[in-house]
C-alpha cells in the first residue's frame, strides 16, 4: 500500500471518564451519570498526552460534556455538544444491572453484543437507526473540519461504531475493539478512506 497523499483531517476520538460507582456495572445509554474521582483523573492524564485540536466536539449526556471540559480546560476552544454522538438508548432497560433485568423481564429474549444488530431493548432505539445517526453526525463534523484535527468525546458504542466503518470490520467483529475509560482512538480521513493510527491508546497515571 502506497503512502497516503494529500491533507488528512485527524479525528481524536476519546471515551469518556470513569462513571461513578453507583452507575458502573449497569446498562447506560441515555441514562446520565457523571464522572467518577478516578474518571477525572483519568482524563486530566490524557490531557496532558493529547495532541492540541482545532474544534471539539462531544454527546451532551453529562459523563461525555465533563470529560470534553477537562480535556479542553486552558485551551482557546470549548467543546460543542452534539446528540448525534449519544450512546444507544438502551429503553427500558437504560440505567439497569443485569440482576434487576432478569428480575423484571424472566422471559426476556436472549441477549449479547454480537446479537445486537437483531436484538431490540423494550422501548429503546434499534441498531440501524443508532447506527446511522452516529455516522451521520462524524460526516458532518468531518466536512466542517477539513484538514483540520477534531476531538471527539463520546461512548463505548459510538466509538466502536466510528472505528469499525473506518476498518471496514463486519458487524460481529466489532465488539472485539475494547474501548477502555479515558482511551484515546487516533483516525485520519483522506479523501476517499480513512487510516487509523491507534486504537484504545491509554495513558496510566
Amino acid at each position: 500500500m502506497s503512502k497516503p497523499q494529500g491533507p488528512s483531517t485527524r479525528l481524536l476520538l476519546i471515551r469518556h471518564g470513569e462513571v461513578v460507582a453507583e452507575a458502573q456495572g449497569k446498562f447506560l445509554g441515555f441514562t446520565d451519570v457523571g464522572l467518577s474521582p478516578r474518571g477525572r483523573e483519568q482524563l486530566e492524564h490524557l490531557a496532558r498526552h493529547l495532541p492540541a485540536p482545532d474544534r471539539a466536539y462531544c454527546s451532551d449526556l453529562e459523563r461525555a460534556v465533563d470529560s470534553a471540559g477537562i480535556l479542553c480546560r486552558g485551551q482557546a476552544i470549548l467543546p460543542e455538544k452534539r446528540p448525534a454522538f449519544r450512546e444507544m438508548d438502551m429503553g427500558d432497560w437504560d440505567g439497569k444491572d443485569w440482576e434487576e433485568i432478569d428480575r423484571r423481564y424472566p422471559g426476556r429474549k436472549k441477549f449479547h453484543f454480537t446479537n445486537l444488530n437483531r436484538f431490540h431493548f423494550p422501548n429503546g432505539e434499534y441498531w440501524n437507526p443508532f447506527r446511522t445517526r452516529v455516522l451521520k453526525g462524524l460526516k458532518e463534523i468531518i466536512r466542517e473540519n477539513q484538514g483540520k484535527t477534531i476531538l471527539l468525546v463520546a461512548h463505548a458504542g459510538v466509538n466502536r461504531i466510528i472505528i469499525a466503518q473506518a476498518l471496514k470490520l463486519p458487524f460481529k467483529n466489532m465488539f472485539f475493539l475494547d474501548q477502555a475509560y479515558a482511551c484515546l482512538n487516533i483516525i485520519e480521513y483522506f479523501d476517499g478512506y480513512a487510516l487509523v493510527r491507534l486504537v484504545n491508546g491509554t495513558f496510566p497515571g
